[in-house]
């Protein structure tokens, strides 16, 4: 499981940049997703949260997530694609 930092969740606790979460098909790993707010790799408009962040790694990969697929960028020029399930996008009930 890889939850998303909690900067990302909706207000009054993070910028509200949280999309939603699924499930990796072959291992049933669970993810979640955020915006690419970083400016770099905007081909890229979300972040794939993969571990709990730590100094000496950001938690996230640059990605493209649809909804039964997901292009993971694991390094500079290998781009994995990850078949998905339980696609869900979350939904900010305090606007």
């Amino acid at each position: 499981m890889a939850y998303a930092d909690d900067s990302t969740y909706f207000a009054p606790t993070g910028d509200g940049s949280i999309l939603g979460s699924f499930r990796e098909k072959d291992c049933d790993n669970y993810f979640e997703f955020s915006e690419n707010r970083e400016g770099v790799y905007t081909e890229y408009p979300h972040k794939v949260w993969v571990t709990t962040p730590w100094h000496m790694d950001a938690g996230w990969r640059f990605a493209t997530v649809k909804k039964t697929v997901a292009y993971v960028l694991v390094n500079d020029d290998v781009v994995e694609k990850w078949y998905i399930k339980n696609y869900r996008g979350y939904v900010n009930s305090s606007t």
